[in-house]
C-alpha cells in the first residue's frame, strides 16, 4: 500500500529564517498507533520545535491524533529524534556558537517505509523582516493582477 504523506510546517517558513545549509533527515521514535496515524495524515508540525537536552534531540508539541483503531496514547508525547552522535554534536555545536533554533518542517515516508523528519536549523524572524516578507508578496500579487488584466 503506497502513502502519501503531504505534512509541512507552513508557519516555520514565516516565522524563521532556515539555513539550507543545515537541513537534516532524521528518524523518529514512534508507538505502533502513531505511525498508524501519521501514515493517514493525522499528524501536525505547525507549532512543533525541536530541543537538545542531554546529548539527545527531543520534538515537542508534534500532535498526532489518535488513530480508531489501536491503543490510545498522548498526543503531544514528547519524541526523540534518531541522529549519529557525530550529527548532534555538530548541531550543539552551531546552536551554542550561533544562537540557532531547530526547526522540523516536514514530515516524509522514505522509500524503505520509515517515517523520517526534515528540520533546519533556523534564526528567528524579526517583526520588521516578516513585514517585509508580506509587503513583497503583496507587491507581486499585484503585479501579476495586473499582468493578467
Amino acid at each position: 500500500m503506497k502513502y502519501n504523506l503531504n505534512i509541512k510546517n507552513k508557519k516555520a517558513f514565516f516565522d524563521y529564517e532556515l539555513l539550507n545549509k543545515y537541513k537534516f533527515i532524521a528518524g523518529i521514535v514512534l508507538l505502533g498507533s502513531e505511525v498508524k496515524s501519521i501514515k493517514q495524515n493525522k499528524v501536525s508540525i505547525n507549532n512543533s520545535y525541536c530541543k537538545l537536552i542531554n546529548n539527545n534531540i527531543y520534538v515537542y508539541d508534534m500532535y498526532i491524533s489518535n488513530s480508531s483503531f489501536g491503543e490510545n496514547f498522548d498526543s503531544k508525547r514528547i519524541k526523540k529524534i534518531l541522529l549519529k552522535k557525530k550529527e548532534i554534536y555538530k548541531i550543539k555545536k552551531k546552536i551554542n556558537e550561533f544562537k540557532f533554533n531547530i526547526i522540523p518542517t516536514k514530515i516524509l515516508l522514505n522509500n524503505r517505509g520509515y517515517i523520517k523528519l526534515i528540520f533546519f536549523l533556523a534564526k528567528s524572524k524579526k517583526k520588521y523582516d516578516k513585514r517585509q516578507l508580506i509587503k513583497i508578496k503583496d507587491i507581486e500579487r499585484e503585479k501579476k493582477k495586473l499582468i493578467n488584466n
